[in-house]
């Protein structure tokens, strides 16, 4: 009986582990993509600013719509770094997690050696019991 809840134990933790892991290749993913959003957004923020500097040759476009497309091109990038900020975040909060886990079966583990070489767990009288 005892091994059987060994057994499911460890499969349940396994599965919890493996959950962690595609949670975490997938925020993994998700970072590369913002990554690569990123550097697209950067590019034509520069090639933005050289023509309102008037250092590129589009003469094209007015002031006025080139103005809001800066300011297009800053709120998606203020949204894509809160974004990667969230990411990081989550991916901390995973990596606390397995931590965790890994905390709670060394525990585990020396909970049953313990178990196994005392037979019972003694508990220390408290000191403070002849006084009541």
């Amino acid at each position: 009986r005892r091994r059987k809840l060994e057994k499911e134990t460890k499969q349940l933790i396994k599965q919890e582990e493996l959950k962690r892991l595609h949670k975490a290749q997938a925020i993994q993913r998700q970072l590369e993509e913002l990554e690569e959003r990123q550097k697209a957004l950067e590019i034509f923020g520069v090639q933005l600013e050289r023509e309102l500097r008037g250092e590129s040759d589009s003469g094209t476009k007015d002031e006025t719509q080139m103005l809001h497309e800066w300011f297009e091109l800053v709120l998606e990038k203020n949204k894509l770094m809160r974004y990667e900020s969230e990411l990081l975040i989550i991916a901390q909060e995973l990596e606390l997690e397995d931590h965790q886990s890994r905390l709670e079966q060394k525990l585990r583990e020396k909970m049953a050696i313990d178990g196994k070489s005392k037979g019972r767990v003694r508990c220390r009288p408290c000191p403070y019991e002849s006084l009541l």
